[in-house]
């Protein structure tokens, strides 16, 4: 069985549909999505449309999504990240404002083997930024698989044991990066971002698990940027959010 994995799109249709052309719904039997539908970028509506129309076998919400659908406010919020979320809540029709409002917490249960969460399975808004923080994520977790989001970093930690160790795709290197899974140790992989990438490779992130075969692709697939730092621009959102996407970071 093969499964999409995609996370932190926030609201860039662009690179939603850059990732969707490389990788349409015949390439994959599941879609998991891992939360930050919204958020940074100019098209939210767009882009919690196609997701919804693409019916995701599971869904859950992000930091920006609660923000954003006026689920919680956005207090702990940089300055850039609060005016876009405010901005997001504006934009948002009704129904999409419900959709996103609606979207439960992870971690959620996939299958036997799976489960997903946006920022750790001990708490939905927690970071995992490096292997200490990978070695209480593994404690946590339940299934020998974990997908999350929240970093950015397309990353995949392995734990052999009691030994953690980290496999990080080159930034502007390959457009595809393998790690195959062995049954006997346990994985915590993040997707990297759709539409906010922040390695250094603005190229948008995302995962394929192959689960006959087993292994895990970390992709990577350009985009046309300059026209989403147009929108970002056009719609009055701050400057800044358009000139990262250029960086990746």
């Amino acid at each position: 069985m093969r499964f999409l994995i995609l996370s932190d799109i926030h609201g860039n249709i662009d690179a939603l549909d850059a990732v969707l052309a490389r990788s349409p719904p015949e390439s994959y039997d599941r879609l998991l999505v891992l939360g930050d539908l919204v958020g940074y970028c100019a098209n939210p509506n767009e882009v919690v449309e196609r997701i919804f129309q693409l019916e995701p076998d599971v869904v859950i919400r992000g930091n920006h999504d609660k923000f954003s659908a006026g689920v919680t406010e956005p207090d702990d919020f940089r300055r850039v990240a609060a005016e876009a979320a405010r901005w997001t809540h504006r934009a948002l029709t009704p129904e999409n404002r419900e959709r996103v409002a609606a979207l439960p917490a992870g971690p959620k249960r996939v299958n036997r083997e799976i489960e997903v969460c946006h920022g750790a399975p001990s708490d939905e808004d927690t970071y995992i930024a490096d292997e200490e923080d990978a070695m209480r994520a593994f404690e946590a977790s339940r299934r020998p698989i974990c997908f999350f989001g929240h970093t950015h970093v397309p990353v995949a930690y392995v734990q052999r044991g009691s030994d953690v160790a980290a496999t990080h795709p080159i930034p502007g290197g390959p457009d595809t990066t393998v790690i195959d899974v062995d049954k006997k140790w346990r994985y915590l992989v993040n997707p990297g971002s759709v539409g906010q990438p922040r390695d250094t490779d603005s190229r948008a992130s995302y995962a394929v698990y192959d689960s006959r075969k087993p292994s895990i692709e970390l992709r990577r697939v350009p985009y046309r940027i300059d026209l989403a730092q147009q929108r970002i621009t056009e719609v009055g959102l701050p400057e800044s959010l358009a000139f990262r996407l250029g960086l990746g970071r």
